[in-house]
């Protein structure tokens, strides 16, 4: 038997310091693909110099964010399987090899494995199920082999701005819902660059655009008001106390406060009383705790 093709999309937004690692990682696969196509999204820097070093397929477009760059490599590409691969993330050798192992099962939509940075909630599952990816996307975009039917029929990636950052979770809600299974590659990969929480504004960011694509989900899915609702607190509640560690007082005091309206709890109610304590007092409970740990 012919084993199946796999074409390579790599999206690029001035990512002249980083898509080199890239490319050379797509194209040093044990079980090499049958092209490597990025996209560039308007990069104003070196990034087209860079990548015309390399036998890729180069196309540009207009800036229009990671999800119209996916979708526009997906649509030119001709592998029955697309893997997508960030220009900040890197594959190890044998990630295609490994992963071409489980086509065979035609109910499988989407393979992908883990990654090589700290995930704070433990490995994904074998298989990861709608209600696992509803509570938490376990899946990182750069890990993901994806059948091109499974793609199509979905209809790619959701080009929507608001969802920017969390528009491959926004998909594999999708497919699942359709009845696609998702499989775990259950070895390290990937070497994944997570976006920089650091920055609240990031945070802050990234949490609008969770909420934004609750909404998407539960009028796409027909999701109950009180399973969206469930989510949204949740987001308020994580990203609330992520903007808290990170000292955006006033901004987590937005989401927890909402989270605190929405679910009365003594423990959204202690976090939000947190948002009014000053800087330096949050500071030494930090050390205090890192300490007893």
């Amino acid at each position: 038997m012919n084993k199946p093709t796999v074409s390579v999309v790599i999206p690029v937004y001035n990512g002249a310091a980083t898509v080199s690692r890239a490319i050379e990682s797509a194209l040093s696969q044990t079980e090499p693909p049958v092209e490597v196509i990025v996209v560039d999204d308007g990069s104003q820097d070196d990034t087209a110099a860079i990548a015309s070093r390399f036998p890729v397929k180069f196309i540009r477009q207009a800036n229009a964010g990671p999800a119209a760059a996916r979708n526009h490599g997906a649509q030119i590409s001709k592998g029955q399987w697309l893997a997508f691969l960030d220009a900040d993330d890197a594959w190890s050798p044998h990630k295609t090899e490994r992963q071409l192992q489980l086509t065979d099962d035609a109910s499988i939509g989407v393979i992908h494995c883990h990654v090589r940075t700290e995930y704070r909630y433990g490995n994904p599952p074998p298989v990861v199920s709608f209600e696992q990816l509803w509570w938490r996307n376990c899946i990182a975009m750069s890990s993901a082999l994806v059948r091109r039917l499974a793609f199509e029929e979905c209809s790619g990636f959701d080009r929507d701005p608001a969802i920017i950052s969390v528009e491959d979770y926004n998909l594999w809600l999708r497919m699942t819902a359709r009845g696609w299974r998702i499989v775990t590659v259950p070895e390290q990969l990937c070497e994944y660059t997570p976006a920089r929480l650091s920055l609240t504004r990031q945070i802050a960011r990234i949490a609008e655009a969770e909420l934004v694509n609750v909404k998407k989900i539960e009028y796409d899915l027909h999701i109950s008001p009180a399973q969206a609702a469930k989510k949204r607190i949740r987001i308020l509640e994580e990203y609330g106390r992520e903007l808290l560690n990170d000292r955006d007082l006033r901004t987590a005091r937005i989401y927890l406060g909402k989270a605190l309206r929405l679910e009365p709890s003594i423990t959204n109610l202690i976090w939000w009383l947190a948002t009014f304590s000053p800087p330096r007092l949050l500071d030494l409970i930090r050390k205090s705790k890192s300490q007893l740990a």
